[in-house]
């Protein structure tokens, strides 16, 4: 058996972990809810870095693990739009220091950098395709249990990782009057972070920063302080509205 664990906000890592559990024949799974009891063979975590370091769900997720096979082959697939240097080397370091598993194999995709605050949205068929190729040579080598070490943790990590808005800084976070009031940020937040209170999203400052909300709100009517003004957003292209949302869903932190 095989599963590969999930952490996505736009569909990038949610389209990779699918490619690659469909090509070594396993399921795809959020990360979150309830600590996850795994006796898998293969075992594997796909998601987009944020300045360096790990989303905050994914690292609590995989603290809290319960990998039971100790001989199983463990992977970590990262989605970015720029360098990742030692940001898989905490996750191996999480691994171990919790489940005594060594992270067998690492490597990173190249995508659509998402991060609007400092970023343009920069889309290409050529981009699309150095996607499709790297899923491609991923998968292939998961199959063949291919080992490949991943660079460890490094002080510029740990340096860059602070500037990592904290979980109030939804505080931001602005609303249009142009909001109908759909849901659409709620529906898709993997934090559970929005609520709708008079039609109007409010933030509960739990937030990952993932910018989820912002992205695939169907009026562009939420912006993060002046930073993502007139910037344009992005779901990734094979990922639908409804499929994030279905992904992401859950009832209760």
């Amino acid at each position: 058996m095989a599963t590969v664990f999930c952490f996505t906000s736009t569909g990038n890592s949610l389209y990779a972990a699918k490619k690659i559990a469909e090509k070594i024949g396993g399921e795809v799974a959020p990360m979150y809810g309830e600590p996850a009891y795994c006796d898998d063979d293969v075992i594997g975590f796909v998601f987009p870095v944020y300045f360096w370091g790990l989303p905050r769900m994914v690292e609590r997720f995989v603290a809290k693990m319960n990998i039971v096979n100790k001989d199983a082959y463990v992977f970590a697939v990262i989605t970015c739009g720029g360098p990742i240097f030692g940001a898989l080397g905490l996750l191996e370091r999480l691994l171990k220091s919790e489940n005594n598993i060594r992270l067998r194999y690492g490597a990173r995709i190249m995508t659509v950098s998402t991060y609007i605050p400092r970023h343009d949205i920069s889309d290409s068929e050529e981009l699309r395709q150095k996607v499709e190729d790297s899923i491609q040579s991923i998968a292939g080598d998961v199959k063949n249990r291919t080992t490949k070490r991943v660079s460890a943790l490094t002080f510029l990590n740990r340096l860059f990782y602070k500037f990592h808005p904290a979980e109030n800084s939804d505080q931001y976070f602005t609303v249009a009057p142009t909001c109908s009031g759909c849901a659409t940020c709620q529906k898709v937040c993997p934090a559970l972070n929005i609520a709708i209170e008079a039609q109007t999203p409010v933030f509960r400052h739990k937030c990952e920063h993932c910018l989820a909300c912002l992205h695939n709100c169907p009026a562009r009517a939420i912006e993060w302080q002046e930073k993502t003004l007139g910037k344009k957003r992005y779901r990734n292209a094979d990922v639908s509205l409804e499929e994030l949302i279905n992904f992401n869903k859950r009832d209760s932190l």
